[in-house]
């Protein structure tokens, strides 16, 4: 990556000298740094609990020109941690919020706000035309697809992921004339959609997001501006509680091939929501035991026509609470979670008790 920057003090407006005043006193951070911020152009992936904090750190510092892209509305539940949003921004394309606020915080600068997906359609042009990609998406599809279009491209590529109160984020940056590090030589192959719970089933403290965010920003501003110790292939975990931050330096894996194409599809094949036991639900042939958390009863749950008992896997002590709840329901039993993997342990760990348990494919989550 190269960002001319000129000797000229016009090249940055009064304005956003006197507003970033204090960071130009910083030692090793003058007007060429700054310059640098303002004439970059950095691709955001995601106006989530990530997107949010790393955007706001972005505009403040004095990048020039930010790219959001992300087809979401906002709604209550994002606000805990989508630190851009407010309850009267409910119902509003996010990227076109974040502008607002953005532009709020830097009035200078040029915010392109991109309602729609990152796909592999887009997702080449889109990152031949930015000096950095921020990641800051929630799933593994999106993710892979921007390691691979990053490495196609040659764009550095800033990753992260947030869940629970843990975070790791890295920089990236491996392309056609730079073997470097990439994120497929870290972890190789996509997971499955359900390798690991999303935030609406385990949860998230908007606070480590905030957290993970900040660093996020902080690699973004030193890589840019030319700081030293932004190294790419460094791997920093984040846990909250206890608190510690660990640093991984990880290397390049000589057998890998670099990716040079993108792959036909993204999408990991999962089990499929069955027709014919959602139709069994409606018809009463079977019982639904629904045994996600409460919290996560009030995001999403059956359709209000089909009744549920309710089994939450942190009430069960013993195989004896099981067993009572298994021995009140009339016939069979469908058990259902979120995704679907809750649930097939649950019919594996008790299908013994002479009830039939047949588990959801897909959870509650693929009837959306």
């Amino acid at each position: 990556m190269s960002i001319e920057i000129s000797n000229s003090r016009a090249t940055l407006p009064d304005y956003e000298l006197i507003r970033t005043a204090r960071q130009l006193a910083l030692p090793g951070f003058g007007l060429e740094q700054q310059l640098r911020l303002h004439k970059a152009h950095v691709l955001v992936i995601g106006t989530g609990g990530l997107g949010c904090p790393v955007m706001q750190s972005l505009a403040s510092a004095g990048v020039g020109t930010i790219s959001v892209i992300d087809d979401d509305t906002v709604d209550i539940t994002n606000i805990h941690r989508q630190i851009l949003f407010g309850a009267g921004d409910v119902g509003q394309p996010k990227v076109h919020i974040a502008a607002l606020r953005l532009e709020e915080l830097q009035p200078g600068i040029s915010v392109h706000p991109l309602q729609m997906r990152l796909t592999s359609d887009n997702a080449i042009k889109l990152f031949n035309s930015v000096d950095l990609v921020i990641d800051g998406s929630d799933s593994f599809t999106t993710k892979y697809l921007a390691a691979d279009a990053a490495e196609i491209t040659g764009t550095p590529l800033l990753w992260a992921t947030v869940l629970r109160f843990h975070g790791e984020l890295a920089l990236f940056n491996s392309g056609p004339t730079n073997r470097g590090v990439g994120l497929r030589d870290v972890f190789p192959e996509q997971p499955n959609a359900d390798f690991v719970p999303d935030c609406a089933t385990a949860g998230v403290l908007g606070a480590t997001t905030a957290t993970i965010g900040s660093l996020l920003a902080t690699h973004a501003i030193g890589f840019l501006a030319g700081l030293p110790g932004i190294t790419p292939g460094q791997l920093i975990s984040y846990d909250a509680f206890p608190a510690s931050l660990r640093t991984f330096t990880v290397v390049a894996d000589p057998a890998r091939q670099p990716v040079r194409a993108l792959a036909d599809t993204y999408e990991v094949s999962g089990a499929c929501q069955s027709p014919t036991l959602i139709d069994a639900l409606y018809s009463g042939s079977y019982t639904a035991l629904d045994i996600r958390e409460p919290h996560e009863v009030i995001l999403n749950d059956l359709p209000e026509s089909i009744a549920s008992q309710k089994l939450p896997l942190s009430s069960i002590s013993s195989e004896n609470d099981v067993a009572k709840v298994l021995n009140a329901i009339d016939g069979d039993v469908l058990v259902y979670c979120a995704s679907g993997k809750r649930s097939s342990a649950f019919v594996e760990d008790y299908s013994h008790l002479g009830k039939t348990l047949v588990s959801l494919p897909g959870g509650v989550n693929a009837l959306a």
